[in-house]
């Protein structure tokens, strides 16, 4: 089981994608990196320099199986409801960024 996690500014995705998983790791979840974090926060940059918006990025949040108790089911508003991570905001069921 995952949960969606949006990251609205990816600019300062790898920061965002820490935080997360400080967050995600005290219930037994991790997130799912991008493959290409880096290179997608370094565009997200150039395109902030030249005025324009970069694109949300969706990560998911997934059950860590080191993790103790990887049986919890994974709430993402749950999560960013206890412990805010700026940011990242829970997509839910909605499904609004990305396939």
């Amino acid at each position: 089981m995952t949960a969606r996690v949006i990251i609205s500014d990816p600019s300062e995705l790898i920061a965002v994608l820490d935080r997360l998983d400080v967050a995600a790791a005290r219930r037994g979840w991790r997130v799912r990196r991008p493959v290409d974090a880096a290179g997608i926060e370094s565009r997200a940059r150039d395109a902030r320099t030249t005025i324009r918006l970069p694109a949300p990025v969706v990560v998911e949040l997934e059950a860590d199986p080191d993790a103790a108790a990887p049986d919890d089911p994974i709430d993402a508003a749950a999560l960013l409801s206890r412990a805010p991570v700026a940011g990242a905001i829970p997509d839910g069921a909605r499904r609004l960024h990305g396939a």
